[in-house]
């Protein structure tokens, strides 16, 4: 009997390497050395890691770092991972035996070879072993699905990150955006009443026209009905914030009440970009994908074990004796061993449609990694084409807004002076507001696009002892 065993054994140290599981080849996109739309002056070094500190704006830092600490998405990724690491240590352990401590009693009652009646009492102890001979690789196949669980996992970790940060700095810029678009209007608005109050005057004093009264009332009016939609778009955002740091809605309506400006733009060093290839290998939800194509491959392994046999080796050892005094003698000792081979051979069909699932599972993953992939570069040549052109915006509208104020200052110049009507001094008003408007929502488009940029290029925003400190 042990001479059968350890052959059994030697037999499954050799073959336990095999496995049933497809290979998983990755989808290799032919790639340029750098990035169509890289601006100017850009590198293929690695960008800079937690790119908000590149801003310079403490408020901005501090959301960010609570984000990350407290945000809900990024608590259900981390306990996420934590399930898939327990998983795997699960998937582990099926490497090992499985001991367990019995003991029993019992009362028999049953006839003897003379037909009598008795009854017996039985007492035991002792260990017992049991363990899965992994032949044909089923378990290592699960162990690896479940380590590629894990890193998908840790991806992931890292991917919901990196979405919090800049969900947190696109939002921060847009607060600081629409409180600028509001300071304008009221401005405007504190301008358009003044020049009301005069045309109001003239008219009363004969030298005006209902025709010009109107206009400018007409136009206080326009820039009233903007404020309000402006003002409800900048609560709307800051409540965005607060939940985004895991707080109430109206948790920051004083912290954020205060106007500021954006952050300037011209400080800030957008130069190292990386290469389209190593873009591929430091993007999380890339390495996400690839972890989970590799995780279905391995379960397709799985699943195709189960048509094969599988042989357990089990052995108990330990007393057996009528009496519980009578358990520390020698002849009381006892074990058994046994081995238990389990193939099914008809299953109408369970095993296959099992496999046929699993391997559309994996086709799926497979062509999920491919278009993962497809979107990141995708989304990184788009965010540098916004990015470029956004500066390219705010250039020309800063010039225009410039030139707005000069035509408003002039109109009103020669409105005072009698040389032009009122008419000339309520278009350029109307132009200013617009320009300065327009000039508001391009600076705010072009710091997002900074944002968009960072996020594209998947830098890290966690250090790894601190993502492992996390999920510990």
């Amino acid at each position: 009997m042990k001479r059968t065993l350890m052959a059994a054994a030697c037999a499954a140290a050799l073959m336990s390497a095999c496995s049933t599981a497809p290979r998983f080849e990755p989808y290799k996109p032919t790639l340029a050395e750098q990035f169509t739309n890289r601006a100017e002056g850009m590198r293929s070094d690695a960008p800079a890691a937690q790119f908000w500190h590149g801003f310079d704006d403490a408020d901005l830092d501090n959301l960010v770092a609570r984000a990350l600490q407290a945000s809900a998405d990024i608590r259900i990724a981390t306990a996420n991972l934590r399930e898939a690491r327990a998983l795997a240590g699960f998937a582990d352990a099926q490497l090992f035996p499985q001991v367990g401590i019995s003991a029993g009693a019992a009362r028999v009652r049953n006839r003897d070879t003379n037909g009598q009646a008795q009854t017996n009492e039985v007492y035991s102890a002792g260990f017992d072993v049991s363990y899965e001979l992994d032949l044909f690789g089923r378990v290592r196949d699960d162990r690896r699905a479940a380590a590629a669980t894990v890193r998908a996992g840790e991806a992931g970790l890292r991917s919901t990150q990196l979405s919090i940060a800049a969900e947190v700095a696109r939002n921060y810029f847009e607060l600081r955006g629409l409180q600028e678009q509001l300071r304008v209007a009221r401005a405007a608005l504190d301008t358009q009443r003044a020049a009301l109050k005069i045309v109001e005057a003239r008219q009363s004093a004969g030298r005006g026209t209902a025709f010009d009264t109107e206009r400018a009332r007409a136009l206080v009016a326009s820039t009233e009905a903007s404020v309000p939609a402006l003002d409800a778009a900048l609560i709307r955002t800051r409540y965005r914030i607060a939940v985004l740091t895991g707080q109430t809605p109206t948790a920051l309506d004083l912290t954020l009440a205060e106007q500021k400006p954006l952050p300037g733009m011209r400080a800030l060093d957008l130069k190292s970009i990386g290469s389209p290839e190593a873009l591929l290998t430091r993007r999380p939800d890339v390495a996400a994908a690839f972890a989970q194509a590799e995780a279905a491959a391995a379960r397709v392994g799985v699943a195709r074990s189960a048509l094969l046999p599988r042989i357990t080796l089990g052995g108990t050892l330990g007393v057996n004796a009528g009496r519980v005094g009578d358990l520390g003698d020698s002849a009381a000792f006892a074990y058994n061993l046994s081995a238990q081979i389990l193939w099914s051979i008809l299953d109408f069909g369970r095993v296959k449609a099992q496999i046929a699932a699993a391997g559309a599972r994996n086709e799926a993953a497979i062509v999920g990694y491919e278009r993962t992939v497809l979107t990141a570069l995708e989304e990184t040549e788009g965010a540098l084409a916004a990015y470029s052109r956004s500066q390219q915006q705010a250039d020309a509208l800063m010039r225009a807004a410039v030139a707005a104020q000069k035509a408003a200052d002039i109109a009103r110049a020669r409105f005072e002076v009698g040389v032009s009507d009122f008419f000339a001094v309520l278009d350029a008003e109307r132009e200013l507001l617009s320009a300065r408007d327009r000039l508001a929502q391009s600076q705010t488009a072009a710091a997002t696009s900074v944002v968009a940029v960072y996020k594209a290029l998947g830098g890290p925003v966690v250090a790894k002892d601190q993502t492992a400190s996390i999920t510990r």
